[in-house]
């Protein structure tokens, strides 16, 4: 049988698609690359906001009739029932610690023609992640250390698709880590909702501790992790990252306002002013590092006043790039039962106000590397334009130029010309 998984969303589903992809393998089935291709279609969705939501759907309906269809994932966990009304051609309805039974799920599919949902959340979580071979890269790869989020800010419904905190244990991300790093690997991103809570209580170790370890123990050029929660800072990181250049120098802390007002309706545990510390602490002690972040825009009773504090911070901060979305009601979340003052018009309004803000800031920051000589991860070709190769800086900046390299090289670019949302620039092959 044949296989296509078509994933939406974060980082946490690609490392997510990877981990099924690694069972139906093993299961002696052959991933194709084409709907019309596969005979089984696994849709692995995303829930945080309705676009993406949307967008399951509508691929959905778009498959052909005759072919198997699972849809897996965060609009899974939550809309079960819904999925399965919408589209009576989806076969199965899998949750988020429901992936691990893909390959048995493969067999019901083939033995039975009812609807099928399993989406029971886990105790075991930690056990459960497959070792995985089959990566979507070869050369840069995600580790999943910790699921869920204990948090419930008003706006998220991540603690209604993956459920409460759940860490792995130190010896489990130390051995993929350095099982990645024995295949040639040039980094590693550390992935979990709230990724600097991290802890192994059998140890007394938390997440700085083990970013200490795997600097010192891991021979990849980068480490990485991402989402940080900034309710969740620790000074200790502070002087992991500055003890070990392993240790990429660019964080995404997403902020969601400037506003303290806002940030406490969202239920956010800091204030703007705590925020703008630990950017200050981590620039003080970490000279160059970048930061990315997220913001939502029209959050119920955001006023004009509330606007202009979050542009001021983007202002303050000058973010190496930003995510930045209209704000989308969830299922169960506190933030639904809020009421909205606001018109769509006003929330697109002050989506594009922003986001023109962030490209000014973009572009004044990249200009000034007019001339510098950055290091780039080759991570492929450039589908564009022909004969062009792309790549990744430290801090994730796009990188354009003309080299005879292949996808998984470090190399050096002397950067001739800038736009807000990449660089452009040749090899040079002496630093």
């Amino acid at each position: 049988m044949t296989f296509l998984i078509k994933t939406f969303g974060c980082q946490m589903n690609v490392n997510d698609a990877e981990k099924m992809r690694q069972v139906l393998i093993d299961k002696g089935l052959a991933e194709v690359d084409s709907e019309e291709a596969a005979d089984i279609v696994i849709i692995n969705s995303c829930a945080v906001r309705a676009k993406p939501e949307d967008k399951v759907f509508s691929y959905a309906g778009r498959i052909a009739k005759g072919k198997k269809i699972v849809v897996a994932g965060c609009v899974a966990q939550v809309e079960k029932d819904r999925v399965l009304k919408k589209n009576p051609a989806i076969d199965f309805v899998v949750g988020t610690h429901q992936y691990y039974r893909i390959g048995d799920i493969i067999d019901e599919l083939s033995r039975e023609k009812q609807q099928r949902i399993k989406t029971e959340f886990s105790p075991d979580w930690q056990e459960l992640v497959p070792a995985v071979s089959a990566r979507e890269s070869r050369f840069s790869g995600f580790i999943s250390i910790m699921e869920g989020c204990n948090n419930f800010c008003a706006y998220c419904i991540v603690p209604y698709t993956r459920g409460e905190e759940k860490y792995r244990p130190f010896e489990r991300i130390v051995e993929e880590a350095e099982y990645l790093a024995g295949q040639g690997y040039k980094e590693i991103t550390l992935l979990g909702q709230n990724v600097n809570n991290w802890q192994d209580r059998q140890r007394g170790m938390r997440f700085p501790g083990l970013l200490d370890y795997l600097a010192g123990h891991i021979d990849v050029r980068w480490l990485r992790f991402i989402t940080s929660y900034p309710g969740y800072y620790d000074r200790e990181l502070i002087q992991v990252m500055s003890r070990h250049p392993r240790l990429a120098r660019h964080i995404h802390f997403p902020a969601q306002s400037g506003s303290t007002r806002i940030l406490k309706k969202m239920n956010r545990s800091y204030t703007r002013n705590q925020y703008l510390d630990i950017i200050h602490d981590f620039g003080r002690q970490i000279p160059g590092i970048r930061f990315s972040s997220d913001f939502i825009v029209g959050f119920p009773g955001e006023t004009e006043h509330d606007f202009r504090m979050t542009l001021s911070l983007l202002e303050k901060i000058r973010f190496e790039s930003v995510f930045s979305f209209i704000y989308s009601p969830r299922p169960n979340t506190s933030a639904g039962q809020m009421e909205d003052n606001l018109d769509l018009s006003m929330k697109k309004e002050r989506l594009y106000r922003l986001q023109a803000v962030q490209e000014r800031i973009q572009l004044e920051q990249n200009s000034r590397l007019i001339g510098q000589v950055v290091e780039v991860l080759v991570t492929g070709k450039n589908p564009r334009r022909s004969g062009e190769m792309l790549g990744r800086t430290e801090s994730y900046q796009v990188v354009n130029f003309k080299a005879n390299v292949r996808p998984g090289e470090i190399i050096f670019i002397l950067i001739e010309n800038v736009g807000p949302y990449s660089l452009r620039g040749m090899e040079k092959k002496d630093k």
